[in-house]
């Protein structure tokens, strides 16, 4: 077992994040909400802001905060840890060999200065990728020529075409 491991800790989107997150999951709220919880925001934020090339900045506006706890986090760790090694394979893909850039990746961090790095570098995507499924998502008003009757829908169909 590493010594640095990513996804065992609480997580906590603050701000504006915290609020972007909480729209793009309404507890009960099927008709209007695209996903069930917050990790899966979480989960789904981190690979459209590495897909997208999106960083953000950390909110510290006091207003909100949204929490993953830590047994959540672990439930996803698996798949977590899957899109961690991917970002640092790609990442790490021009600076080094490709041998190389996958064993730093399946080896873990060595250090806490390199634990830190890659963890506020996924959660910058992941912050950036909220702010992307907020966008496509909850403020995009569907067009009048678009083939889905359903907002919800032709949102969530445009964002496919975005990665298509």
């Amino acid at each position: 077992m590493a010594a640095y491991e990513f996804f065992k800790k609480e997580f906590e989107f603050r701000g504006k994040h915290a609020r972007m997150a909480g729209e793009l999951c309404t507890l009960n709220d099927y008709e209007h909400t695209y996903l069930k919880r917050v990790i899966d925001v979480y989960v789904l934020a981190a690979v459209v802001g590495f897909r997208v090339d999106r960083k953000a900045e950390i909110d510290y506006a006091p207003n909100e905060s949204k929490s993953i706890f830590s047994e959540q986090m672990l439930g996803a760790k698996e798949d977590l840890d899957f899109i961690m090694q991917m970002m640092i394979i790609l990442e790490n893909r021009e600076n080094m060999s490709p041998e190389e850039s996958v064993k730093k990746a399946f080896r873990g961090p060595e250090s806490k200065e390199e634990f830190e790095y890659y963890r506020e570098m996924f959660n910058s995507y992941v912050r950036g990728g909220v702010e992307e499924l907020y966008e496509r998502l909850v403020l995009r008003k569907s067009e009048v020529e678009e083939e889905f009757y359903d907002e919800k829908t032709a949102n969530l169909m445009a964002l496919l075409e975005r990665f298509g």
